[in-house]
Parts: structure tokens; C-alpha cells; sequence
């Protein structure tokens, strides 16, 4: 028998107090923060068995993995694992991820030792180059892994053939401009998507956006692997946090600062790709917060998940405070906001912020039954998920 977060021994289960949505949360802690992936890659087989975590131990700095294995029902911690990137492989269950030194595999099974898949290119390790990418992703027929490398030099996109080790670069910018968010398209091994992302200004002591290009906020960025780049005009001439459409046709993305009808609205956008003006497909309003700072979709692009923050005083963002998620059914046109508060964990202020990245990062998984997210219900940071069924019957 095959367990499940709502059946499992290591979740608890919690009631919102508005929604009344039912939210299983990972209650058993090896470490004193627990959280889903990053939204981007699926943290859990399509099988339903291994379900991989970050985990953090403050003050220091960065993550390692663990996995539940659902079919025993017990947790194994992996220390080796600290690094970045890191991607499941949904057919196998087993994890990679980078470090300084290059690409590693392992396992979920503890009596295994991790693999070295792929060296980083030597002039990236003799820059001092950390690790291979934001997250990495597999290519479609899944025999390379795409990085954004960051170095002194550049941004390096490239792929990692996964037999053989071999890199192939495919864009690199100018030193100072970083893309990162590297991310494969899900049918065309030939092409992903980047962003062009914010930079450290030491005169204005803070990250500061990229400048426009030729009258374009230069965010979404598709590159191929011949070298050559596309920019794409966002909504509202601003993008965050974007990702492909399972079917490889069109791209999504967050604008938490659309001006329409004379207010600052936050929206989901879409961009099909065969050059027609991008088209808004969700509308969310939290006055004086960010409705929307992540968000995914289901493969059919009927369904959405979406978080956001709360204002804080003259704040409508800081690391660590309050968030919600919400829930979009694009058949209905309802908006429900299934998790209605995720509050801020002790310790945590504007003035002292969290140093780790704990949004909620929802993302649909196990074939679009259930989204994972990272919550702070219990007054620490958690992994959790949600069965899909209640968030349709709540917006029919």
C-alpha cells in the first residue's frame, strides 16, 4: 500500500479556518525548516513514492534535500545534497542537483552514494562558479539538463548530456548581465526560456531591475540552441516569475504591478509565442500587497495556483511575511483563496528578515490531483499539500 500525504503518519492535517479547505502538512522535522521546491520542477515522483524536501538549519546559510518514501513511509536525510538546482527525475525518483564542483545524482535510497554526472566547464571552476543553475531541467527526451551558470564572465545557458558528461553552450551575456531561471521547453529540446534578472546597484545599495531594451522590460528571454535570442514584450511592459505551458506552445508569468482602470493590479499573463500581444488571464487584488508573486497551471491550462503577500505597513514584500495562496478556475471565472493566511514565522521582522526564500511556490503535482507549497500555518516553515478536487468543487 501505497501511502499519501493525507494518509501518512509524518502529516497532519489542518483546516483553514475561512476556506475550510483541508491542507496536509509534513509535521515530522529532521530539520527546523522544511520546504517544497522551488515551482518550477515537480518535488515528488509521478508515482506518488518519493517526495523530496529543502532543508535548512539557521543561521547557516542554504539547503539540503531529504525524501519520504511513501511506500515505507520513512524519511532519509542526504547532508550531501547542499547546493542548488535541484530536479527530480518523475520517472525514477532519483534527484540532481549542483554544486562548485559540478552535476550530482543520487538515489532515494540511502544505502547509495551520490554520482558525479558532470564536471562545470574548467574556466567556470576557476572563477569560483558555486553551482550550475537556479534549477536545473531535463531536456524532452530527457538526455541533457539545461544550467544557467553564473559567473564573473557571464551568465553561461548551456546543457549537460547526462551520458557522457559533455556541456554545450548555448548563450552566454556580457559580463554583469545575469539570466537566469533557465528553464527547457517541455517538447522542444532546442529551446528554453530565461530571465534577465534584477542586478546589485552599489550606489543605490539595493537590487535594482534591468534597464529597458529598446523600450522593453527585457525579462522573458527565449534562447535556442543555435545561439540565438528572442525577447518578448510582457503585459503591461513588466514580468516576474514565469514558466511553460505543458505543451511547449505558449509562457506564463506573474505582473504584480499592472496599472489598469487607474489602480495597480497584480496579474497572470500568457504569451503564445507566434508574436500576438500577450493576453491576461487572471486578475488578482490585495490592496496594498502582491497578488501575485509565483503561479502554475495544470497541463490542460484550465487551472491555476497563485501566491501572494499581505501589506506590512508601507511594505507589500519582505522575506518572510505573511502570504496567502489562491486558487483559479479559469471555466468559472472564480477566484478562491484556499490557504487565506500564511503568517510570519518568530523571530522574523521587515527590519530582520528571513535568509531563506520561503514563499509558498505552489505548483501543481501527481498528474494535477494535488499542488504542493510551502506553508507557515503551524508558526514554522513546512511542506504541504492540498487535493485539487476540494479547490474545483469550492469554484464551480
Amino acid at each position: 500500500m501505497m501511502y499519501t500525504p493525507y494518509r501518512s503518519k509524518h502529516f497532519t492535517t489542518y483546516v483553514d479556518p475561512e476556506s475550510k479547505v483541508r491542507i496536509a502538512v509534513l509535521s515530522t522535522h529532521i530539520a527546523p525548516i522544511q520546504q517544497g521546491f522551488y515551482f518550477i520542477n515537480s518535488c515528488i515522483s509521478d508515482d506518488g513514492r518519493y517526495l523530496w524536501f529543502y532543508c535548512a538549519y539557521p543561521p547557516a546559510a542554504g539547503h539540503c534535500v531529504a525524501v519520504l518514501d511513501f511506500l515505507t513511509d520513512e524519511i532519509h536525510y542526504f547532508p550531501e545534497t547542499r547546493g542548488g538546482g535541484w530536479l527530480v527525475d518523475h520517472r525514477t525518483g532519483n534527484l540532481y542537483w549542483g554544486c562548485s564542483q559540478g552535476i550530482y545524482m543520487r538515489t532515494p535510497h540511502p544505502e547509495d552514494s551520490p554520482i558525479l554526472i558532470a564536471r562545470l566547464p574548467e574556466k567556470c571552476r576557476k572563477a569560483g562558479t558555486s553551482g550550475a543553475g537556479t534549477h536545473l531541467t531535463f531536456t524532452s527526451d530527457h538526455k541533457e539538463l539545461l544550467a544557467d551558470i553564473q559567473t564573473p564572465f557571464g551568465s553561461m545557458i548551456g546543457t549537460f548530456e547526462i551520458e557522457s558528461g559533455k556541456f554545450t553552450e548555448w548563450y552566454q551575456t556580457s559580463p554583469g548581465i545575469p539570466y537566469n531561471h533557465a528553464q527547457m521547453n517541455p517538447v522542444d529540446k532546442d529551446m528554453c526560456m530565461c530571465a534577465h534578472e534584477y542586478t546589485y546597484d552599489p550606489k543605490a545599495g539595493d537590487y535594482v531591475p534591468p534597464a529597458l531594451v529598446d523600450g522593453i522590460y527585457p525579462r522573458l528571454q527565449i534562447i535556442t540552441r543555435d545561439g540565438k535570442r528572442r525577447m518578448l514584450k510582457p503585459c503591461g511592459n513588466y514580468a516576474t516569475h514565469e514558466w511553460w505551458a505543458s505543451n511547449g506552445k505558449s509562457i506564463y508569468y506573474c505582473n504584480g504591478s499592472y496599472e489598469e482602470n487607474g489602480e495597480t493590479i497584480s496579474i497572470v499573463a500568457r504569451d503564445t509565442l507566434d508574436g500576438s500581444d500577450p493576453s491576461i488571464i487572471c486578475r488578482v487584488k490585495v490592496p496594498g500587497g502582491n497578488g501575485t508573486w509565483h503561479a502554475h497551471c495544470t497541463a490542460d491550462e484550465k487551472y491555476f495556483v497563485i501566491d501572494g503577500s499581505y501589506p506590512d505597513g508601507e511594505l507589500s514584500w519582505w522575506r518572510g511575511c505573511a502570504s496567502l495562496v489562491h486558487f483559479y478556475n479559469t471555466e468559472t471565472g472564480k477566484l478562491f483563496k484556499f490557504l487565506t493566511r500564511n503568517p510570519v514565522v518568530e523571530g522574523w521582522t521587515p527590519e530582520y528578515p528571513s535568509t531563506y526564500h520561503i514563499d509558498p511556490h505552489p505548483r501543481f503535482v501527481l498528474g494535477d490531483t494535488m499542488v504542493c507549497f510551502t506553508t507557515t500555518v503551524y508558526g514554522r516553515v513546512d511542506v504541504a499539500f492540498v487535493s485539487v478536487d476540494q479547490l474545483i468543487e469550492a469554484t464551480r
